[in-house]
């Protein structure tokens, strides 16, 4: 008998509960007063589409923007979504995506290799509806159910909060061979919009609020500095040329990330101009087009999405200048209650460490399938990450960390086109690298 059929995979949370068995998890079902349902087309979406909309919370987990990302990128292969139901009605849901892409193994940004593999993406935010311990666990055995039944290699978990029900049980509930030994935590910082820019700057240090970049700024360009903010589709054109001019030259185009003209980028910009969400922010200086700040405001809150400035322009700090004004602005109009709060998105940096007000800790995970592809795959990673963690670690001691980013950035801020062979990227599994909208 194959020992895979027998051997235990999963430990039970329940207390002196038994391992589950491959068959066990394989049925796909709990039993007693819950039940599972795995949607896996656009039409079973959209028969959900009632209790979907009642639960999101986040732009990334709209349900039109989850099927538009699914149109248009031809490596996904099919939408997996689970529904736990408890007494015939939805509690819960994990919102992910089976996904044909490559595996990015990185030391810091540089990739040591890429195997491709058929990935199952649990989107960021794609936890919705009733978050209890007990739910967070039938959830992970349903990740885990998956993988046994080979729909997937591993499946990867975008960035959870680490003090969350789901995180712990993904951390405890899977067995030696699938779990994660090394998730990356990294922060996610927001900020509160206060009722007056008053209140706003009392905040800021003296420092931040006299830059004398912005001195220089002002002397330099008087009267030739304006702030355009779209949200209609009336503007769209001229916003996507725009932005595009000045994303090209910034070092996050070198790394593959940020601001793209294309058509999933048009199709997604359009679809929150539509819906009225849309706030994209562009500086000019002199009519010439320098920095920008593109965003989504969804139930109250304004999601950066993607920011950039010229680097011809780097003496002027213009992508803080940029930022305060639209904080600013937010705060003058705080009596509509369009925006009360601003999310700087994943991952940390300088400037969301000044202008944030509230910090929280989130992780991404990897588990992988009990099969030779999942374990290989496991073991490939391991110790690339390991080396990954030492260096860093030993970098962070030296203080120099912070000098390599710059020297990495300056060097590919005016990057060579060079598309993979088939014209996707890869997904990074290092903490380094920053993921795109829509993972």
């Amino acid at each position: 008998m194959d020992a895979s059929k027998t051997t235990p995979l999963l430990r039970s949370t329940r207390e002196n509960g038994p391992s589950l068995t491959y068959q066990e998890i394989s049925k796909g079902s709990m039993g007693g007063p819950e039940s599972v349902r795995i949607l896996r087309t656009a039409a079973e979406i959209e028969d959900f589409r009632e209790t979907w909309e009642s639960w999101q919370r986040h732009p990334n987990i709209d349900i039109d923007f989850y099927l538009t990302v699914n149109r248009m990128r031809p490596q996904i292969l099919r939408p997996h979504i689970v529904v736990l139901y408890r007494d015939g009605r939805p509690d819960a849901m994990l919102v992910g995506r089976i996904v044909n892409e490559r595996i990015a193994c990185n030391i810091g940004y540089k990739t040591v290799f890429a195997p491709r593999a058929r990935v199952l993406r649990i989107i960021y935010g794609g936890i919705l509806g009733n978050l209890s311990p007990a739910n967070g666990e039938i959830l992970v055995n349903e990740i885990l159910s998956a993988l046994c039944r080979g729909e997937s290699d591993l499946a990867i978990l975008s960035p959870i909060r680490v003090d969350s029900p789901f995180y712990q049980a993904a951390t405890q509930v899977p067995g030696f061979l699938s779990r994660d030994f090394f998730p990356p935590v990294q922060l996610h910082r927001s900020t509160s919009i206060p009722a007056t820019v008053e209140d706003f700057n009392r905040r800021l240090s003296h420092k931040v609020r006299k830059n004398s970049k912005w001195k220089r700024l002002l002397r330099d360009f008087p009267g030739g500095i304006r702030i355009d903010c779209i949200r209609e589709l009336d503007g769209l054109e001229r916003m996507i040329r725009d932005v595009e001019e000045i994303a090209k030259k910034t070092y996050q185009r070198g790394l593959g990330v940020g601001f793209k003209d294309n058509a999933e980028t048009r199709e997604v910009l359009r679809l929150d101009a539509e819906k009225g969400r849309l706030r994209a922010f562009i500086l000019y200086l002199a009519d010439r087009p320098c920095a920008f700040w593109v965003g989504t405001v969804y139930q109250q809150t304004f999601h950066g999405g993607y920011v950039g400035y010229d680097p011809e322009y780097g003496r002027y700090a213009l992508g803080m200048f940029l930022m305060m004004r639209v904080i600013e602005s937010f705060c003058q109009g705080n009596g509509n209650k369009d925006v009360a709060e601003i999310d700087f998105g994943l991952g940390d940096a300088e400037y969301k460490e000044i202008l944030g007000t509230c910090t929280w800790q989130e992780g991404s995970l990897c588990l992988f399938a009990p099969n030779l592809r999942g374990l290989g795959l496991n073991a490939l990673r391991t110790p690339v990450l390991v080396v990954d963690r030492m260096a860093s670690a030993a970098l962070a001691r030296t203080g120099l960390v912070a000098k390599i980013k710059k020297a990495w950035r300056d060097r590919v801020k005016q990057p060579k086109n060079m598309p993979s062979e088939d014209g996707e990227s890869s997904t990074g599994l290092s903490a380094s690298k920053a993921k795109p909208k829509g993972a």
